[in-house]
């Protein structure tokens, strides 16, 4: 299946393009577990890289203008200012410390390799969230009001994201996750479906009505409303929510430049 884009979708691209002052490469990769990655270009690097599956459907054009939102803001930022979150062994072990307790309990219900796997996916899940949801509104919000034509793709991507976050919020889940990281994660997603709520005039807060943790949302939200629209304003806001959700020290800022030697595979 050829990579086959919607005008609007193109147009993003090349906002990209002329902020960044690089291409796109466009890389078919039939054994993707998702539809596109998009890995922006770094200075020793000629073009942003996207990487998409063969077989993908339509949502593809959401997808690639979401994280063309994402480029369009790092490269608007001055170069001084431009980072990205880093994590390593050491700050994951002070995550870890916080949530001994929960592992320990759940070592005794999975082997240790599963649970070594489901460790990593909640600490890397959790900083990527707290990290990337605060720019996440800002994008999704331009994409609505600038590019109406995106809307449907739009409605189905979030709708599904949507559907998964839900999943979360299951009792199965709560017992199967380490308290701290059940809660600040669905925290941070009701902060997000409310603003997504009222940015894109969808009612994505009805399976929140009974959140136990609703009034920590509703804290988070209100911080939230101070979001600056930029990419600095960004990183603000998401160490407001990490120092509100009390994990700011899982993790820290890298210059953006400075990637792993292996950044431009796909992994």
């Amino acid at each position: 299946m050829s990579l086959n884009l919607i005008d609007a979708t193109r147009q993003i691209i090349q906002i990209a393009e002329d902020v960044s002052h690089k291409n796109f490469q466009f890389t078919e990769k039939p054994d993707l577990t998702y539809y596109a990655r998009v890995k922006p270009a770094r200075k020793n690097m000629p073009s942003h890289l996207v990487f998409y599956k063969t077989e993908h459907n339509e949502l593809i054009n959401h997808l690639i203008a979401h994280e063309c939102g994402h480029i369009i803001r790092i490269f608007s930022a001055p170069e001084d200012k431009r980072v990205a979150p880093k994590m390593n062994d050491e700050l994951k072990r002070t995550a870890l410390t916080e949530i001994e307790g929960d592992i320990n309990r759940l070592s005794a219900m999975m082997p240790f390799d599963q649970l070594t796997q489901i460790v990593n996916l909640w600490y890397n899940g959790t900083i990527t969230q707290v990290t990337n949801q605060p720019p996440d509104l800002m994008i999704e919000k331009w994409i609505y009001e600038k590019y109406p034509e995106l809307r449907p793709y739009q409605t189905q991507s979030i709708k599904k994201q949507h559907d998964e976050s839900i999943m979360g919020l299951s009792k199965r889940v709560a017992q199967m996750t380490p308290s701290k990281i059940f809660i600040i994660s669905n925290v941070m997603n009701y902060c997000f479906y409310k603003f997504l709520s009222q940015y894109l005039h969808t009612d994505y807060l009805n399976p929140y009505w009974g959140f136990k943790y609703k009034v920590k949302g509703e804290a988070l939200a209100k911080i939230t409303l101070g979001h600056e629209d930029s990419f600095v304003g960004d990183v603000e806001m998401s160490n407001r929510w990490a120092n509100f959700l009390n994990i700011s020290n899982w993790f820290a800022w890298n210059d953006f430049e400075n990637v792993p030697a292996n950044y431009q595979e796909t992994f």
